[in-house]
C-alpha cells in the first residue's frame, strides 16, 4: 500500500504534481474507478477514488478523509559530510522514522557547505510516500551552526548536542532525554564538532549527550537518535500512538 502526496484539494477534489501521477500511472498501474490513498503532508491522509487517469492530469475524488495527529517532534541539526550520498541516507531514513525538521548545518569540520535542496527535498517527499508517513518533515537551508545556536528556542524544550569528547563522562541520549516534547538534536561531522564548538552549544543551554561507545558515522548518527528519541518518547511518555 502506498501513500501519495497531492499537490491540493479542492472541492472534494485531490491533484497530483506530474511526478506523482507518473508514478501512479506507470509503475503502480492504477486504474480509473480503483481507489488509493494520499496525504497533504500535514497529517491529513485521503481515501479516494480515482477518475482521471493522466500523467499531466490525475484527479481522485475523496471517499474518506482522517487527520492523523502529530503526536512527539524530533528537530535534527545535522552536520553536512563529504559525500551526497550518506546525508541522503539520512534524509530518507529520518524521514521514514518520522522526523518533524531537519536542519542542514556547517560547522568548522563540515567538509562539503552546500546541498542541493531541491533534490533533498524530492528525496523526503518520496521516503514519505514509502513509508507511508502522513507529514513532510521541514526542510531549512543549510546555516552555520553559531547562526543555529543563536536561534531561539522556547525554554520548555529541551536541546541536546551529541559529541564523542569525554564520552565516558556524559549521560547517554536515552538516559537524559525526559520524554518533553519538542525536542532538539545537534549532530556533528566526521571527526565530531570542536571543543570550541561544543563550549558555545553549553553557552547556550544545549546539553551535551553521548550516543555511546562506538564510532558512528555522522548519518548513522543522525538516523539512529531520530528513532531513539521516537521510542524513548513513547516509553516515557506511556502513549502508543
Amino acid at each position: 500500500m502506498s501513500l501519495h502526496l497531492i499537490d491540493y484539494e479542492k472541492n472534494g477534489r485531490l491533484f497530483f504534481q506530474p511526478d506523482v501521477a507518473r508514478h501512479i500511472v506507470r509503475s503502480l498501474r492504477k486504474k480509473t474507478g480503483e481507489e488509493m490513498f494520499a496525504t497533504d503532508g500535514r497529517g491529513m491522509v485521503y481515501k479516494a477514488r480515482i477518475e482521471t487517469l493522466d500523467e499531466k492530469i490525475f484527479q481522485a475524488t475523496i471517499l474518506e478523509e482522517t487527520f492523523i495527529p502529530l503526536n512527539w517532534k524530533a528537530s535534527v541539526a545535522c552536520s553536512l559530510v563529504k559525500k551526497d550520498s550518506r546525508f541522503e541516507y539520512f534524509l530518507e531514513k529520518a524521514t521514514e522514522i518520522g522526523v518533524h525538521r531537519i536542519t542542514p548545518i556547517r560547522s568548522e569540520r563540515t567538509l562539503k557547505p552546500r546541498l542541493r535542496l531541491d533534490r533533498a527535498q524530492k528525496i523526503i517527499e518520496a521516503a514519505v510516500q514509502q513509508s507511508f508517513n502522513p507529514y513532510v518533515p521541514i526542510l531549512d537551508d543549510v546555516i552555520s551552526l553559531p547562526q543555529y545556536l543563536e536561534k531561539v528556542i522556547p525554554e520548555n524544550e529541551e536541546k541536546y548536542i551529541a559529541t564523542a569528547i569525554d564520552r565516558g563522562a556524559l549521560p547517554l541520549l536515552e538516559q537524559q532525554y525526559s520524554g518533553i516534547n519538542p525536542v532538539h538534536i545537534l549532530i556533528g561531522p566526521e571527526g565530531d564538532f570542536t571543543p570550541s564548538e561544543v563550549e558555545l552549544a553549553i553557552q547556550h543551554q544545549w546539553v551535551p549527550v553521548s550516543l555511546g561507545s562506538n564510532r558512528l558515522r555522522t548519518d548513522t548518527a543522525a538516523s539512529m537518535v531520530v528513532q531513539m528519541i521516537k521510542s524513548c518518547y513513547h516509553i516515557k511518555s506511556r502513549t502508543t500512538t
